[in-house]
């Protein structure tokens, strides 16, 4: 049967040496779309409504232009924004929204949509691993931001920056940073060795992309999944290309990440009229091999990826809140207006969902019909970075601050 490491797990992750505190739930969010990935808290025992204020408000800081996700892990928040000329890695302390240290990581990249970095940092141990929009990636200390190592994509694998800037969050897979460089001589995905920078192996020929690597378990045996522009596909750890699936390579604009649909799924998802494929992985001679099992346009994610809950898909086609059949693609419900392009992640049986103008909403995860619990305007503006969960605290941004706020019933 195959796999994902399953979310409880989450609750025995790697913690920044020096960062926990006694006391806190052992509830983490190290990387982008949390723990697996998936965009699944651990959380329990969360406000099942909220009063009319809305949520409890912990704090709110000021943060420069940029789209990267927020890490947290134990006391202290990771992500990046920039300034007029350069873009920055930011450390700040959960608790109070306090500015521990900021490590400049290089240039500024501009674009029509927004200035700045979109990756989200990658905690693993006393590492975080960080990715500028001009394709500038570093280790960093955890505890004072101090640059252990470097790599510059354009320099070192020949990448061509990308119409909309280098937007992929490296995943730390033992002694790997899996990272997508793209470029031609198979450098489209690339293993370095997280100590040094080195490269260990590369492999595939695309451009870069904006969908970040997922890590799946199939029968003991591990695969990377990857979306590329041109192509999905399954590599192992080793750097062996599994198999490979075209899709939509006249679109190379896919941001969405894949999506794992326990026992034996992936979803796939893009934007600009393209849709939704869902490939079934069957075990051949001790290798997973991916099989078309259906493909329609009914789930289109633009840059925010959907979240799998049981055999439910829950996501935005575009402006359109949905959820969706993950064995057939089949339309369950659908919300239609006053959303815009939103995101969401699932905690202790809702959705907490952040529209695209910055109303934060409760939604029952259920596949009977839409159903919102409570809504609350937290932000205003652009609102494209999805939600971060910890210790029962969501935190939020747009391109001017960072808010957090308590889902806790019990503090």
């Amino acid at each position: 049967m195959m796999r994902v490491l399953q979310p409880l797990l989450a609750l025995v992750l790697l913690t920044v040496s020096g960062l926990a505190v006694a006391g806190l739930p052992a509830s983490e969010w190290p990387q982008f779309r949390g723990p697996q990935r998936d965009g699944l808290s651990v959380d329990t025992d969360l406000l099942s409504t909220w009063p009319e204020s809305g949520p409890p408000e912990l704090w709110r800081v000021p943060i420069g232009t940029g789209y990267s996700g927020m890490a947290v892990v134990g006391t202290r928040l990771f992500t990046m924004d920039s300034d007029t000329e350069r873009e920055f890695a930011v450390c700040l302390d959960a608790s109070s929204g306090k500015e521990l240290w900021r490590t400049p990581i290089g240039p500024l990249f501009e674009s029509y949509f927004g200035n700045g970095p979109r990756s989200t940092p990658t905690i693993d141990g006393d590492r975080v691993y960080v990715l500028g929009g001009q394709g500038r990636l570093a280790a960093l200390q955890a505890s004072d931001g101090e640059i252990v190592w470097r790599v510059n994509y354009q320099e070192s694998f020949g990448s061509v920056l990308p119409e909309y800037g280098f937007s992929t969050s490296a995943l730390v897979v033992g002694d790997l940073l899996i990272v997508q460089p793209g470029g031609s001589d198979g450098n489209a995905v690339a293993a370095l060795d997280k100590h040094t920078g080195e490269v260990r192996w590369a492999v595939h020929d695309d451009a870069a992309g904006y969908s970040s690597p997922l890590l799946v378990e199939v029968d003991g045996a591990r695969q990377l999944v990857l979306m590329t522009p041109k192509d999905l596909l399954g590599v192992s750890v080793s750097g062996d290309v599994v198999w490979t699936q075209p899709f939509a390579a006249d679109q190379e604009i896919k941001p969405a990440m894949p999506v794992f649909v326990a026992p034996d799924l992936l979803f796939f998802s893009s934007g600009y009229d393209v849709g939704s494929i869902a490939l079934r992985l069957e075990v051949e001679g001790g290798v997973a091999m991916a099989k078309e099992a259906w493909q329609d346009r009914l789930m289109r994610n633009h840059f925010n990826t959907s979240v799998a809950v049981g055999g439910d898909i829950y996501g935005f086609d575009n402006a359109t809140l949905k959820c969706i059949s993950a064995e057939t693609g089949e339309e369950q419900w659908a919300k239609r207006g006053g959303l815009g392009k939103g995101s969401l992640i699932y905690a202790d049986g809702h959705l907490i969902v952040l529209t695209e103008s910055g109303k934060l909403l409760l939604v029952e995860a259920t596949a009977k019909k839409y159903r919102e619990i409570a809504g609350h305007q937290v932000l205003s503006g652009r609102c494209w970075t999805s939600p971060s969960m910890a210790s029962g605290r969501v935190h939020l941004r747009n391109q001017k601050e960072i808010v957090s706020l308590d889902l806790r019933q019990t503090r």
